[in-house]
């Protein structure tokens, strides 16, 4: 009987280690908040140096049940040149600007929303506001499409990678930076 259930949980622990083999960056993230399942995609090391570099940090870490909207480091690119290296520095270690930590905290904001909202649930019509106090519409989405969001000032930008998940809420990528 002994040998029986070792054997047993044996078979289990090689499951369990296969499937997490199998899948690393799904088993990864599910294990780690949003910021740092965020820190281990080269994608989106801007939006990570802003969170790092305007001090929101552990308040992120400690937020429970969020949906970020994070820029890709291609769409951080198109923010207006004068106001892009204040928000989403490119690495300081190289030389470069930090961020500002009061124009950065409200751009970052500007991104996150209260609830956990996976892609399926962005569809037409719904209405979300920031963390900045900003209205987000969801102007498009469904069948093979992804959701299209309009943000203040005519600003849009459509995710291109959705439903990354983190212990404390989901991700999803974006196209475009949500500031003018």
């Amino acid at each position: 009987m002994h040998r029986q259930a070792s054997a047993l949980t044996g078979l289990t622990l090689a499951a369990g280690l296969a499937a997490a083999l199998a899948l690393p960056g799904t088993a990864l993230a599910q294990q780690r908040n949003c910021i740092d399942t965020l820190a281990g995609m080269p994608e989106y090391s801007r939006m990570v140096n802003a969170v790092t570099h305007s001090h929101m940090v552990n308040e992120l870490r400690m937020m429970q049940n969020i949906t970020i909207f994070a820029p890709t480091n291609t769409a951080i690119d198109q923010v207006n040149p004068q106001l892009v290296d204040r928000l989403f520095p490119r690495d300081p270690a190289g030389g470069g600007r930090t961020a500002d930590p009061l124009l950065a905290t409200a751009a970052i904001q500007a991104h996150i929303v209260n609830g956990r909202i996976p892609a399926a649930a962005l569809t037409q019509g719904v209405q979300l506001t920031t963390l900045a106090g900003t209205p987000l519409s969801i102007a498009a989405a469904g069948g093979d499409r992804a959701a299209t969001l309009n943000a203040a000032g005519g600003v849009t930008a459509r995710v291109v990678q959705g439903d990354i998940a983190c212990t404390n809420g989901v991700i999803h990528g974006i196209d475009h930076a949500l500031i003018r």
